[in-house]
């Protein structure tokens, strides 16, 4: 296997190129990798739970469909990994210990080269495990080292309070709200604020130093 960047701390993080020609990140317990055709049903179970995309920006939209949202998200996961250079990354979450797949983990370029978004889906049955903060730490890693940007944001929907909470773990701070800035889930619907949380390198760096 080819190895490259570095570990952050004593937990075994890093970015590896296995025998198939895939990139992939791994952590303690998880494993990430691009997302294949065969990930359809991962897919369906989070787009078909009312609960997980009432938190979405794009999914479960007026008009869609469970399936047109995993046809929309695979279709848009694939072609970005076979673009030279890659600037969105949708992972495929995996659990190392049982190979289950557990949701989706991305890390993509914001406007131009300097800022990078980190984002993630969970499936319900796999929450409040610590996978989520677990990940989104090789995630900043990845975008400060590997990316070289010089800020990592995130975004959400001010309600989805677990969602935040993750972030605050992560070392980011509330950088602005934005009202009704993200879209209604039913015709004529109560648009949802959107909150943005960042961490510079700067930061990141320094609370790097104190692990």
């Amino acid at each position: 296997m080819e190895q490259m960047g570095e570990k952050w701390g004593t937990a075994p993080l890093h970015w590896v190129k296995d025998h198939s020609g895939e990139y992939r990140l791994e952590t303690r317990r998880l494993m990430l990798r691009p997302f294949r055709k065969e990930d359809a049903p991962l897919i369906l179970r989070i787009s078909s739970d009312p609960d997980t995309v009432k938190y979405l920006y794009r999914w479960g939209l007026p008009g869609s469909t469970p399936q047109g949202d995993v046809d929309r998200f695979l279709g848009y996961a694939l072609q970005e990994w076979e673009k030279s250079p890659v600037r969105a990354r949708e992972y495929c979450i995996v659990l190392k210990e049982t190979g289950e797949t557990l949701g989706d983990g991305s890390v993509e370029y914001w406007g131009g080269d300097e800022i990078a978004e980190i984002g993630w889906i969970l499936t319900p049955e796999h929450r409040g495990k610590g996978y989520v903060t677990e990940m989104g730490k090789e995630l900043m890693r990845f975008a400060f080292e590997e990316m070289k940007v010089e800020k990592v944001i995130a975004h959400c929907d001010a309600l989805n309070a677990p969602s935040y909470r993750v972030m605050e773990r992560l070392g980011m701070h509330l950088e602005s709200v934005e009202k009704e800035a993200r879209p209604a889930k039913t015709a004529g619907g109560k648009k949802g604020d959107e909150m943005t949380w960042a961490i510079s390198r700067a930061e990141w760096e320094a609370a790097s130093c104190t692990r």
